[in-house]
Formats: C-alpha cells, structure tokens, sequence
C-alpha cells in the first residue's frame, strides 16, 4: 500500500486537532472535536493530547492484533486511552475530549507473507473512507449522523453525543466502536482509497462535488491539491451559508494499491 496526505490546521495561529499515522499496512486518521469556549470538559488533557494518544494506542493495537476486528481493535484503542488519563480527568463527563476515527488496513495470512489478502475498513463519527474496486464502483464508509440531529446548540450536541438518538465518536465510552462503520473488502478488487476528515468532505457536503471528483482530483493531483480546492472553496463562500465552521483543520489521505 503506498500512502501519501496532507494533515493541515485550520489556520497558523491554532493546534491542529487532526491527526495521522500512517505504515505500509494501516492508516489512521483522527479529527479531534474543537472544545468550544466555556465548556467544562473535565479534563486536564487537550484535543492534541487526545488525539496523539488514541492514535499510538490504536497502532499498538493494530501491531498487536494484526488479523484482529477492526471493531476491536477501536474498543481496546478508546479503553487504552481512557487509562491514559490516569486518574486526573472525570471521564463521566458528555464533554469529555473526542475524536473521530477511520482506519484502513491490508491484512496479510501469516507474518511471514507479506501479501496482503484483505482490504479492512473502520469509521466512527463524521470523517469518511472512499474504496474504488476495480471495476470503477466505489464503497463510501461515511457516518453522517451529526448532520441529523435535531439540537446543534452546545446543550444539544453534548446531550447527543454517544447516545443512539444522537452520534457516536471515539471518548470515554469503549462501546462506541460497536456502532461504528466497519467492513473489508478483497485487495484484489480494490485499486485505491482515500480517507479524509470533516475538512475535506465538505467539498461534497457542501459544494456539490461528487466522492469520485474528490478521489479522482487526489489521485491526479495530490492531497495538497484538494486541501488548497477546499480552501478556495471556503473564501469563495459568503459568511453564515453553511452552519459550523467556516475554515476547518484538513486531512486527506490516499492509497494506492
């Protein structure tokens, strides 16, 4: 699997909550949740912290379960990081530091066989996987469910966070990872993929490109092309169109097969 991103902050003066890790067999990409203003997380802990940590645990667990679900491998991951806190933080608590996560795996038959048999996907929250077979249909592993909700006030997301009514991301429940978006896919069928946060879906969410312009443009191009599309994108968009954001950290990954 050959890997290349961009991984950008939404502007120089700020921590960039987005997060890789990338090897010839897996790729994970976390988008931390911004702690709004005024919001007591009960951690002592920021959204970089998070991230850096859920990241090195998911690896860990990827190393040490390499043919393991990808749902369990997202289980232990959370657990992991939960522990991380140490004791210092009320991990009772609905605001506490999240993240998004998508992970892509080739998984091989035995360490000694470095052909890889299986394509293996996992998503939960609101970044997305783009899998094109080889006969040009493409899989879309993307969880929307916070574009759906019925409260988008601080009150209202924390009250749906990691509740059936609402969405579910990687924080301080482990069982979040069952309701994740999980699959795998033969590596035969399967020419290239792009993983990529909220930042960059947005050009589909938000500005009528198609999963295939994004992948396609990437490809072509290269991630940095896409990343610097969102951007012209964003400045060409009058203030208060869209809800949310109006610049975002930015991720976008490619795999080639």
């Amino acid at each position: 699997m050959d890997t290349s991103y961009v991984c950008q902050a939404a502007s120089p003066q700020r921590p960039n909550d987005d997060y890789v890790l990338a090897t010839d067999r897996f790729v994970i990409v976390l988008d931390g949740a911004t702690e709004p203003a005024g919001v007591d997380s009960g951690c002592v802990h920021d959204v970089p912290w998070l991230v850096a940590h859920l990241a090195a645990n998911l690896a860990s667990e990827l190393v040490r379960q390499p043919h393991g679900a990808l749902v369990d491998v997202l289980r232990e991951g959370i657990a992991a990081t939960m522990r991380d806190h140490a004791g210092e933080c009320d991990l009772r608590n609905p605001d506490s530091p999240s993240s998004t996560v998508a992970i892509l795996r080739c998984d091989v038959e035995a360490e000694t066989d470095t052909k890889a048999k299986s394509v293996d996907y996992i998503v939960l929250g609101d970044s997305a996987i783009v899998i094109e077979r080889g006969d040009g249909e493409l899989l879309v592993a993307h969880d929307d469910r916070t574009a759906h909700l019925v409260d988008y006030s601080l009150a209202g997301v924390s009250r749906a966070r990691n509740t059936e009514e609402g969405f579910w991301i990687a924080s301080n429940r482990p069982d979040a990872a069952e309701k994740a978006v999980a699959g795998s896919l033969p590596l035969a069928e399967v020419t290239r993929a792009a993983l990529m946060t909220d930042g960059i879906t947005r050009l589909v969410e938000r500005y009528g490109w198609s999963w295939l312009d994004v992948l396609e443009r990437m490809d072509k191009c290269g991630a940095g092309q896409v990343v610097a599309d969102v951007r012209a994108e964003e400045l060409a968009t009058p203030p208060g169109a869209y809800r949310g954001k109006a610049h975002d950290d930015v991720t976008a990954v490619l795999c080639r097969f």
